[in-house]
């Protein structure tokens, strides 16, 4: 038996190792903001320039602040792009600064493109960053040393940046993070979900199936029989089969509308309903066998209620789908043989009967969903046991193992 429940399992991630320039993009809507400022404050700087171009008062040291400017305001536009690009057009206007000595300009640059690469960059383009910024505070103080107040407020203005910077790219850090639980959690919600769908139709499987092919083969097997007192059997039979059908589909009805008062006990596996003695079930299914004129023989060996409540409500399970699967394939008439054992710490169930003779059509083939080995096969799955189902030496044999103690044993 080979049937096994896949579990859901989320994807693994690829990732790739980021280069020296790799940068996340910025906000759509803050590199439009970026690029307007940009395009303004030059154009501001431009206007300031013509005037006085137009008073006659220009001197060439205006022209040489428009191209530190230009400089500046086109890395504060890369920005929108990316950091790393950002960072490497800003050292174009940190040179041309450092050549005029005048950093008006420069400050605000140095700001965004900082705070930018600090949220965005790799770790080794920032420390690269932070080095070159950092000397060029240094530079800035030797070419002005009778102005040290400048080269405190500009070692201030990239330290801000830098803090500014990390306390975003922790913020986005931690968002990723609480959205990856997201997406973790949705996956388990799905998973638990799925499994309880999966544990509803093995119940629903279980509680229907074994039930209807009773009734199904007892009317068959005597629908030509004139004895009134074999009908009046049959019909107890019948009404039995019905009046089981009905109680464990409410008990299945209260657990899916959350009523269930503690009376009809179900395991977190969803292994079984209400299934009372593991025994009494035994010999109730090798009851409806005899009804239907096989020749069962059940084998008990230790103390099945001993077992976890688990173990046993699967074991249920499992036995009334083997004996359901008896009652459509077996021929009429045939011995059969359930064996439960509770021994070792372990619960070991064996069902055999005959195989169908040759070239003789299945009774129960039409009744057939093909679900029942696969629902034995997750039930034991769940538990952590094993299951085996095939023919040997002209039997079927449904040989399963359930671990009667340990975590998975509830």
């Amino acid at each position: 038996m080979t049937d096994q429940l896949a579990p859901a399992t989320r994807a693994p991630r690829t990732a790739r190792k980021p280069s020296f320039f790799d940068a996340e993009p910025v906000a759509r809507w803050l590199s439009v903001v970026l690029v307007l400022c940009a395009v303004v404050w030059f154009a501001a700087d431009l206007q300031v320039l013509v005037d006085k171009v137009m008073e006659q008062t220009v001197k060439r040291i205006d022209f040489a602040i428009l191209v530190v400017d230009l400089l500046a305001y086109s890395a504060l536009a890369l920005v929108a792009w990316r950091s790393t690009w950002a960072s490497l057009a800003s050292m174009a206007s940190l040179l041309t600064s450092l050549v005029i000595a005048d950093y008006g300009s420069v400050v605000p640059a140095l700001i965004v493109v900082t705070v930018a690469v600090m949220a965005t960059a790799t770790k080794p383009f920032i420390k690269a960053h932070l080095i070159v910024y950092a000397l060029w505070t240094v530079f800035a103080y030797l070419r002005r040393p009778d102005q040290p107040a400048l080269f405190w407020g500009l070692s201030m203005a990239l330290l801000i940046a830098a803090v500014v910077g990390v306390a975003i790219q922790h913020f986005q850090q931690q968002r990723r993070r609480n959205e990856e639980r997201v997406r973790d959690l949705e996956i388990l919600n799905e998973r638990l979900r799925e499994d309880e769908r999966q544990a509803l139709a093995r119940d629903l499987h279980d509680v229907v199936a074994h039930e209807l092919t009773l009734i199904t083969m007892q009317t068959m097997s005597r629908r030509r029989s004139e004895d009134l007192q074999e009908l009046h059997g049959v019909l107890e039979t019948v009404e039995g089969a019905a009046r089981s059908a009905l109680y464990e589909l409410r008990v299945l009805l209260r657990l899916l509308r959350n009523e269930n008062d503690g009376e009809h006990p179900r395991d977190v596996t969803g292994a079984g309903l209400a299934i009372g003695s593991l025994e009494h079930v035994v010999t109730s299914l090798a009851a409806s066998l005899t009804d239907l004129r096989f020749a069962p023989q059940v084998v008990i060996t230790g103390d099945l209620e001993a077992m976890p409540t688990t173990a046993r409500g699967t074991a249920a399970r499992i036995l009334q789908e083997a004996v359901t699967n008896i009652i459509k394939y077996a021929p009429r008439g045939a011995d059969c043989r359930i064996e439960v054992t509770a021994a070792d710490h372990e619960l070991h169930l064996r069902v055999t009967n005959p195989l169908p003779r040759t070239g003789t059509k299945a009774r129960g083939g039409e009744l057939s969903s093909g679900l029942g080995l696969r629902g034995i096969t997750e039930r034991v799955s769940l538990l952590g046991g094993r299951a085996e189902a095939g023919p040997e030496d002209g039997r079927w044999v449904v040989d399963v193992v359930l671990p009667g103690d340990g975590p998975d044993a509830l």
